[in-house]
């Protein structure tokens, strides 16, 4: 059982100031550690409801086996990555691209990495980012355990504990609250198993937590069918159009595979007189590169014709750009952010005022159906709107596709995800320090044109992918509010 704690004494200052003490003791308890981050009250309060709750506690570390990362006993040198084709290796997923649905790892690494097992990690464990972004909370399912996840993450083995009630408490605000106040590092966090090993862990009734248990597991069983459904949807799409997935090994370079990258581009070409450039005159090299040729290419090898986005009754838009008034949660309406657009689930979320936004607030709210393309920083990442998020504010950082009679919005999300699409809308991206497109990039953007039929059989694997994420994302939200009621009373 966790010993009552005294909460830290907090004293009213700045808004924007928090100050507190505490005793001594916890100086030495916590690492002799002088960071006011290591004695934040969230924790302090976390524990104190922990105790107060009445359930029976033991540390993670008791309920578990394992809990450590690769290079925690072995030099970084022993992960070196030797990244291979995709047929000669493991996809690899780095700590944040774990989060992505679909998932599709775009690097993959050699099987004559020696320590190649160490980076593989069991269905049913928990894993937890432990650096940059620290924190992030994973469960291993079907999709992932095939994969090999970056050496940025704890591995849990859970034992005398169910793992899906485990991931609840840790993705829970309990959770959140101790690994926050146990994060180091001046200029990155960072976050070592030591510190998670002595988080207080309650135990409800064995019937409460095999309840949370099977709602973790349903959430991530269903993760596991969108991503089978998004994989289908891909493969249908490139047999309806007749050609392969696009590589990097299709790119029209000079010389042997070995040589130096060279390429050469017609006057044509860099006047903008092409299929290519599509009337830009371009001085930079970047937007020259021959991938974008390349692709076009392969696209005339398809069995169907290609045409503008522009050129069709689709809708292509941008909110106008505002200063953004944050409010608390339930005083404004939730902003959906182009970071969200490939995560499977959003954990955090800022409001913004609908009072002081009035004039635009309008504009920027996300319709059913619609389509979200990143526009700025990280471009061309695309997905498509749920009804789920039909009362959320959307970043003007993201430009809005919405087809009418000529496309189906979830086949044309499919397109978009395809590295046909995305090579099309990196290779106009302007901007020196920040990647930046416009809506005249995306109508410039070839298009399959094929019956609406067979665009619809496609966008139904798409829409019901995107509906299982949702579900899935209900039942986790359910699992955590569960656990955080069993310990608030």
């Amino acid at each position: 059982m966790c010993s009552a704690v005294a909460l830290p004494k907090l004293h009213q200052v700045q808004s924007d100031v928090r100050q507190f003490s505490i005793g001594s003791k916890w100086l030495y308890e916590a690492d002799s550690r002088f960071d006011a981050g290591a004695y934040s009250e969230g924790a302090f309060r976390a524990l104190d409801a922990i105790e107060a709750c009445g359930h029976p506690t033991r540390s993670l570390g008791e309920l578990c086996g394992t809990i450590w990362h690769p290079v925690q006993t072995q030099a970084r040198s022993n992960f070196k990555r030797i990244y291979t084709k995709p047929e000669h290796g493991v996809p690899f997923v780095s700590s944040r691209n774990m989060f992505f649905l679909p998932l599709r790892p775009e690097k993959f690494l050699s099987h004559r990495m020696k320590k190649l097992g160490d980076l593989m990690i069991p269905r049913g464990w928990v894993v937890v980012s432990r650096s940059g972004t620290v924190g992030n909370v994973l469960f291993i399912n079907k999709t992932l355990e095939r994969c090999a996840i970056s050496d940025h993450t704890i591995r849990i083995e859970p034992v005398d504990i169910p793992s899906g009630y485990l991931y609840a408490f840790l993705a829970s605000k309990f959770g959140k609250a101790f690994i926050s106040s146990s994060t180091y590092g001046s200029t990155v966090d960072e976050l070592e198993p030591k510190h998670l090993a002595s988080i207080p862990i309650p135990l409800p009734s064995e019937e409460k937590r095999k309840s949370i248990h099977g709602k973790i597991l349903r959430a991530y069983a269903l993760r596991d069918r969108a991503n089978l459904l998004f994989d289908k949807a891909e493969r249908d799409l490139y047999e309806v159009l007749g050609i392969e997935p696009f590589t990097e090994d299709e790119i029209e370079y000079l010389g042997q595979v070995n040589d130096p990258k060279a390429f050469e581009i017609s006057s044509s070409e860099f006047l903008g007189d092409s299929d290519v450039n599509n009337s830009v005159v371009r001085f930079d090299s970047k937007h020259h590169v021959p991938i974008l040729r390349s692709v076009i290419h392969k696209l005339h090898q398809a069995n169907c014709k290609f045409i503008r986005l522009g050129d069709t009754d689709t809708q292509i838009s941008r909110p106008p750009r505002f200063k953004r008034i944050y409010v608390k949660e339930k005083q404004g309406v939730p902003f959906f952010q182009p970071s969200y657009l490939m995560s499977f689930r959003i954990t955090q979320y800022q409001s913004i005022s609908s009072v002081a936004n009035a004039k635009v607030i309008k504009e920027c709210m996300l319709r059913e159906n619609e389509i979200l393309v990143t526009r700025s920083g990280t471009a061309a990442r695309a997905g498509l709107v749920t009804a789920k998020y039909t009362h959320w504010a959307g970043s003007d950082d993201m430009i809005r596709i919405f087809p009418n009679e000529q496309y189906d919005s979830g086949f044309l999300t499919a397109f978009f995800l395809t590295p046909y699409a995305k090579h099309q809308v990196l290779a106009q991206v302007y901007g020196g320090v920040v990647d930046h497109v416009d809506e005249f990039h995306l109508a410039n953007v070839l298009c399959p044109d094929i019956s609406i039929d067979k665009q619809k059989a496609i966008g139904d694997f798409m829409r019901l992918a995107y509906s299982y994420r949702d579900e899935a994302n209900d039942l986790e939200d359910k699992a955590i509010a569960e656990l955080e009621a069993v310990i608030s009373g």
